[in-house]
């Protein structure tokens, strides 16, 4: 998988607002601190926000048409099919967007050739960023349960053959045959072959782990941001519409949703990654992007988390904690931070 990027700039993670002319082909890698994710995977409403908990006791299914994003892949070019649909339960950021970057992490780390992973639960669990002071069986069903619903996932190709009810089609899981051991500590899976074809598309997204572990419990602004970190450089203005079918909001109020994404992009701006302007054109709402800024206020290197002011391994223990934390937790800390910044 490669990405065209300066030298210098991709070596430390550069976003692509920060590219520079000339260009070299080099190999993205997964750390600590980065993901390489398909970039159709970021731009389609496939991890969303979480529902509000009494909408959540029924399972809800998603049906994504993912034609303009995969009708590329080289399978779908070489027979014929024209259109793509993903199917499955739908998907969080807070549990199945991280068991996700697990997963891939995993699977660059220990799969073979032909996608089959074995690795233990607690190493799987360190690489989806789930805090390891929890049991192992506990992580075992967090990283189990997001398992289930990703392998309910589905990517369906189909071709027309002149006549609407004569098609032929292929089906692709994004997971299959999970198997683990909590006794052993043990977790086999397989990825389908096809999703190794998949991260072979031009565009790459560089993630930054980073800005999902700063904005904890914020499933809004986690998935606006795998969306407009997916975009080009000097993107075009996104619309408030897009933003919402990004989310796959089920508020059925407008402004209600409206508020969600303002909330998400606020959020974005007040941890340092986005700036941006919201404009009207007629009767539609815009974003116009002026920066994007991956890195935040701290440095973070390919190698691992380099803090580059003093007091830095303290601070990253304090993000650290911070990122596993109930909202109810982080507001209790903030009221106990500013006391002593009082006294």
């Amino acid at each position: 998988m490669t990405k065209k990027a300066s030298k210098t700039k991709a070596s430390k993670g550069a976003s692509t607002d920060e590219q520079s002319d000339k260009t070299e082909v080099i190999q993205l890698r997964h750390t600590d601190n980065h993901s390489v994710q398909p970039v159709a995977l970021m731009r389609l409403g496939l991890f969303v926000p979480s529902q509000k908990a009494a909408k959540a006791k029924k399972p809800t299914k998603s049906v994504i048409d993912a034609t303009d994003e995969l009708v590329q892949l080289s399978v779908a070019k070489a027979e014929g099919y024209s259109n793509v649909t993903i199917t499955g339960s739908r998907l969080d950021m807070d549990s199945d967007f991280k068991t996700w970057v697990g997963l891939v992490r995993g699977i660059q780390s220990h799969g073979d050739k032909d996608g089959n992973v074995n690795m233990s639960i607690t190493g799987l669990a360190k690489l989806c960023g789930y805090p390891g002071t929890e049991t192992r069986s506990r992580l075992r069903k967090r990283i189990t349960d997001s398992l289930s619903r990703l392998m309910t996932v589905v990517i369906h190709l189909q071709m027309k053959n002149g006549v609407e009810d004569d098609r032929d089609g292929l089906m692709l899981h994004l997971i299959t045959n999970v198997q683990y051991s909590d006794k052993n500590n043990t977790l086999s899976f397989s990825a389908h072959p096809k999703l190794k074809e998949l991260y072979h598309i031009d565009h790459n997204v560089l993630l930054h782990l980073k800005v999902i572990k700063m904005l904890p419990r914020r499933e809004s602004a986690q998935a606006i941001y795998t969306f407009i970190e997916s975009l080009p450089k000097n993107p075009a203005p996104v619309s408030m519409a897009r933003l919402r079918t990004r989310l796959n909001l089920k508020a059925k109020n407008i402004s209600e949703q409206n508020r969600i994404v303002r909330r998400g992009i606020d959020a974005l701006k007040e941890i340092g990654y986005l700036e941006c302007t919201e404009t009207k054109r007629g009767r539609s709402v815009y974003f116009i992007i002026h920066k994007r800024n991956p890195k935040l206020k701290i440095n973070v290197e390919d190698e691992g988390t380099t803090l580059d002011h003093e007091g830095s391994d303290k601070q990253k223990q304090l993000i650290d904690m911070v990122s596993n934390m109930d909202e109810s937790k982080i507001d209790a800390l903030l009221k106990a931070l500013s006391s002593l910044g009082k006294s």
